[in-house]
């Protein structure tokens, strides 16, 4: 009788804990899994007395970001009547974009996404993750642009004039007829080597905190792809002008090192600053090429563009350069950050083509833990 009892009593003990194991399916126990994994590697090997951890790992931020990018695209003409030479310089700026959004991560792994407002802002998607020796970054990025800066300068038969100056030079601001639409991509990572002391993470997503002031020798890889498109009849005299390239697509590989420094001047403050040249490695474009039916009568929209074929271009080797800039304040489950980003690109697809985009941005956010 009395092993009955105790018999009856260790399964109604462990009764809850079976139970509770079925109420569990398999999903979230793997899901449970991750997140001790995730809770662990965030404090791995990292010395305490630079970095903490704060005790609630989720993170929801809203964010205001401002961007914009620049383009140059140059055009070389050397096969004109009379031995003439025109050169074509075209200036594109996008409009300074302003979004705003959300971001929502888990000790550094998180998503993030932002919608424009104001005239032409188009999207802005990032997605980033970041871990006590590592980050990787994406960014996607879309806009529309009307307004182009054309530096049209050369020199006719008679050549240049006394002072130097080419026989003409001219600037003209110039409203597309249909737009160029850009479509940006960037996903650049970094490797920093002291993981114990410098925390990247607490400098742009705030999922730890910088304690006293530290920096580390880091190494990085960054892959950028553009599309750049005016292929619309409207735009035929144009598409001339860039040697009947309508359409742009270009995408490079490069790899580089740098460093980077946290510097705390205060409890709660954080002032990190990153650079890091990098050398191009992979440059190709790809371009596809129309051919126009221009018409006398003045009017575009009597213009036509039929596809023609396209080009594949490599660059040679070239340098670019990415920089960051920082600032953070901590208090209590808050965080205030603001940080921007500047990348250089360039490409040249032949003699008669060659260009450069600059790209920026600045997020400012507040952040909640929970």
């Amino acid at each position: 009788m009395l092993k009955r009892l105790l018999c009856l009593s260790l399964i109604c003990a462990c009764f809850p804990v079976i139970v509770n194991a079925q109420e569990k399916p398999w999903p979230l126990r793997a899901l449970k899994a991750v997140e001790n994994y995730m809770d662990s590697s965030a404090i791995k090997g990292v010395d305490t007395r630079y970095i903490a951890i704060p005790k609630y790992p989720w993170q929801l931020m809203v964010r205001h970001n401002i961007n914009q990018m620049s383009l140059k695209m140059h055009s070389y003409f050397s096969d004109l009547p009379d031995g003439g030479e025109l050169f074509l310089d075209t200036h594109l700026k996008s409009n300074v974009a302003n979004n705003v959004g959300l971001w929502i991560g888990y000790r550094g792994y998180g998503v993030g996404y932002s919608v424009g407002f104001g005239p032409k802002g188009g999207t802005y998607f990032t997605a980033g993750f970041t871990g006590n020796s590592y980050a990787l970054n994406m960014r996607l990025r879309t806009f529309k642009a009307s307004d182009v800066q054309a530096h049209i300068y050369g020199h006719d038969v008679a050549g240049f004039s006394e002072d130097g100056n080419p026989s003409f030079d001219k600037w003209e601001d110039v409203e597309m007829d249909a737009p160029i639409r850009v479509r940006t991509l960037i996903v650049d990572g970094y490797y920093f080597f002291n993981r114990k002391r410098f925390s990247y993470m607490a400098a742009y997503d705030q999922s730890a905190i910088q304690i006293h002031s530290a920096g580390s020798i880091m190494v990085g890889a960054m892959y950028h792809s553009s599309t750049i498109r005016y292929d619309d009849n409207v735009n035929a005299s144009f598409i001339f002008l860039m040697h009947e390239v309508g359409v742009l697509k270009i995408r490079q590989g490069s790899v580089g090192a740098g460093y980077a420094y946290n510097w705390v001047p205060g409890r709660g403050f954080l002032v990190s600053i990153q650079a890091m040249p990098m050398l191009t490695f992979y440059n190709r474009q790809k371009l596809h090429i129309y051919e126009e039916t221009i018409t006398d009568d003045d009017h575009s929209y009597n213009d036509k563009i039929t596809a023609a074929g396209t080009i594949y271009k490599t660059s040679n080797m070239t340098v670019t350069f990415n920089a960051r800039m920082s600032l953070t304040y901590n208090w209590n489950r808050l965080s205030f950050n603001v940080y921007g980003q500047w990348n250089h690109f360039r490409y040249n697809h032949d003699s008669g083509g060659r260009g450069h985009i600059n790209d920026w941005f600045v997020n400012s956010s507040v952040g909640f833990r929970f």
